[in-house]
């Protein structure tokens, strides 16, 4: 324990968990996106360089809204 009286502790943090809520509620909900992408991420995996935060935004909407490519026949 900390031996400075100035500081206390107001709370405690309690664990997330997974089957009171939060992803359990949105399980079918990422199941139908993930199966809607066809396992495809909606950002592109790398690293990328933007002059602005503006671009940035710009640039991944443009990555999230784009059509998903059909497989060549």
């Amino acid at each position: 324990m900390n031996a400075d009286p100035k500081i206390r502790v107001v709370g405690k943090r309690q664990p997330s968990n997974y089957h009171s809520g939060g992803l359990k509620a949105a399980e079918g909900f990422l199941k139908m996106v993930n199966v809607l992408r066809a396992g495809q991420p909606f950002i592109p995996h790398g690293v990328y360089r933007f002059k602005t935060h503006e671009e940035l935004d710009i640039w991944t909407m443009k990555m999230l809204t784009r059509p998903k490519v059909a497989p060549p026949k």
